[in-house]
């Protein structure tokens, strides 16, 4: 099969890698966003990789010892073990490789080893980290939970101003990496139009500028009522992706395809130091986004609402406000969610599912290595929630019927 992807690799780049519009990355990608005429429309993957399972599940309606209110972030640590973060119980649970409950450390406080809203969580080499968004610190662990000591994350954060806040992650070098948070009123009202994601010290100097997240206004849903204005992401959204992870910073540009040139997203990583490790060129196949589907997600969801909420308006007058203020591209994104893998590989969801002649659905994942090159095409079961992978295995959430939560890992089965 023929493979049309565009790869540019970095050297030491200083200047911080700024998305531009359009569907490459401007000047700053070696690669032309020109392509043969003959190109294909779409990657060929020359494997598929499918799961079988679920080989372990943990979870429980009446055990205390496997019972848990979410999980916010899935990551192993030594020996295999895994470990699982708990945000609304500000805990940290961890578990035998084969699923039997191990232990749990962290509370809800403000004091040693304790949690205001633990957010995120990483390895460094045996040490478990732990960032905190309410107290604004990280914390430090041993692989069986033993406080070690904690530290200022380095933010300084107006709650006013902040609808989210993303992760903050501490690096090697004793740097923390944070990106400046933005209330999506502000980006929905045109006053942010970009946000850096910077490298800083304890004290929360800025050490460098790693790389600059664009915004449009289009980005973010704002339904205003009499009640005041209702803010979220776009349900067809294509604002840019990132996500840190030890291999650096991973971006996705995933504009939809207006008609005209190539269909066509591109990944780059960038290190802690603002160098550009690579990015890659991924043609695709765009899929039309019919207006019907649209007006029933609307009407779907004001059907959902409780009768109480529209004091001052009527249901039929929100549906029509939430229409008009839902962004409607002609086609879908290509992509809805991305992951990178343990490896450094590059998971990333079709906007679509696929559907199988069986008539099942399940979710299309294209994975790319941890260089930008193609390496497979993966399908994954549409109730699972997919939280952390590697090359053998998948690990992620899935509810039953009582929307229960339970741990799960499949096994990888690999074709081609």
């Amino acid at each position: 099969m023929f493979i049309m992807i565009t790869i540019a690799r970095f050297g030491r780049n200083r200047q911080p890698l700024v998305p531009l519009p359009g569907l490459c990355l401007a000047a700053l990608l070696a690669a032309s966003c020109e392509e043969d005429a003959a190109s294909p429309g779409s990657v060929a993957f020359t494997a598929t990789w499918t799961t079988e399972g679920p080989e372990v599940r943990i979870g429980s309606v009446d055990d205390p010892d496997y019972a848990f209110a979410g999980v916010s972030q899935l990551a192993t640590g030594p020996g295999g073990r895994l470990y699982s973060l708990h945000s609304r119980e500000a805990l940290i649970r961890w578990w035998t490789p084969d699923g039997k409950p191990a232990g749990s450390f962290g509370s809800r406080g403000e004091g040693p080893a304790e949690f205001g809203f633990p957010s995120s969580m990483g390895f460094f080499g045996d040490t478990l980290w732990v960032s905190d968004i309410s107290t604004l610190r990280i914390s430090y662990f041993d692989a069986g939970g033993t406080f070690l000591g904690s530290g200022a994350s380095g933010a300084n954060l107006n709650p006013r101003d902040v609808n989210f806040t993303s992760p903050l992650v501490p690096l090697r070098d004793g740097s923390i990496l944070k990106r400046t948070p933005a209330a999506l009123w502000r980006i929905a009202d045109g006053l942010v139009t970009e946000t850096p994601v910077v490298r800083m010290d304890a004290e929360g100097n800025t050490l460098s500028v790693i790389w600059v997240n664009p915004h449009e206004a289009r980005d973010v849903r704002q339904v205003r009522t009499p009640m005041g204005a209702g803010l979220g992401y776009q349900p067809f959204g294509d604002h840019v992706l990132s996500t840190v992870s030890e291999h650096g910073l991973t971006v996705l540009h995933r504009r939809a395809w207006t008609g005209e040139g190539e269909a066509r997203m591109t990944v780059a990583r960038i290190d802690f130091y603002g160098d550009t490790i690579f990015a890659a060129g991924v043609p695709y196949e765009p899929v039309p986004l019919p207006s019907e589907r649209i007006d029933a997600h609307v009407h779907d969801l004001a059907q959902r609402i409780e009768p109480g909420f529209f004091e001052g308006t009527t249901r039929a007058a929100y549906e029509r406000a939430m229409r008009e203020a839902t962004y409607a591209p002609a086609y879908v994104p290509p992509v809805r969610e991305m992951i990178v893998g343990r490896d450094g590989s590059v998971w990333l969801r079709r906007f679509e599912p696929v559907e199988l002649q069986t008539d099942d659905r399940l979710n299309e994942w294209w994975v790319l290595d941890a260089g930008g090159i193609p390496l497979a095409r993966a399908l994954t079961p549409t109730e699972l929630r997919v939280m952390l992978v590697d090359s053998d295995a998948v690990w992620g959430v899935e509810l039953d019927e009582l929307d229960v939560p339970y741990i799960v890992r499949y096994r990888w089965v690999k074709q081609g």
